[in-house]
């Protein structure tokens, strides 16, 4: 084989290496069967530490705002009043309406009254630790604590 052969045979070489390299790492489109919990990852380490690693870990799903508030009336918890749009949008900010990605979180375990700060209703002791924690900016939206979760939840 002469030296241009090996050049050009280097070089194709090297264009199909870059395209299926390409291929393989660019966006995704389809439904995942780990989506749900995948996007729900980061907020992990914050609903560990609400339940200072008390318990295991039963559930992980994402949750929308509606779902949320019907979780909190169902479990005899007033739902959180969203944000004024003022404070939200500060002085250089755009108000964005509606509800950022959001995940349920839940906890089996022994979770006695006032065991868990800023749960709601706070003196009701219970098995579950139920956390809606935002995802994109992390921070939890509410804590429910609960002995019998909702039949909807199939813990």
């Amino acid at each position: 084989m002469t030296a241009s052969r090996w050049r050009r045979a280097a070089v194709a070489g090297f264009v199909v290496v870059c395209t299926l390299t390409a291929a393989c790492s660019g966006p995704r489109s389809g439904a995942s069967a780990t989506s749900n919990v995948s996007s729900c990852a980061a907020v992990l380490p914050l609903a560990r530490n609400v339940v200072h690693d008390q318990g295991i870990l039963t559930v992980v799903r994402r949750i929308s705002r509606d779902d949320a508030d019907a979780l909190s009336r169902k479990l005899g918890a007033a739902p959180p009043a969203p944000p004024s749009s003022a404070a939200r949008s500060g002085p250089h900010r755009p108000v964005r309406p509606g509800w950022p990605k959001a995940c349920l979180v839940v906890y089996r375990g022994n979770y006695p009254a006032g065991a868990i700060s800023k749960a709601s209703p706070p003196a009701v002791a219970g098995h579950y630790a139920l956390i809606v924690l935002r995802v994109r900016h992390p921070a939890v939206d509410r804590i429910l604590v609960t002995d019998q979760p909702p039949s909807d939840l199939h813990l």
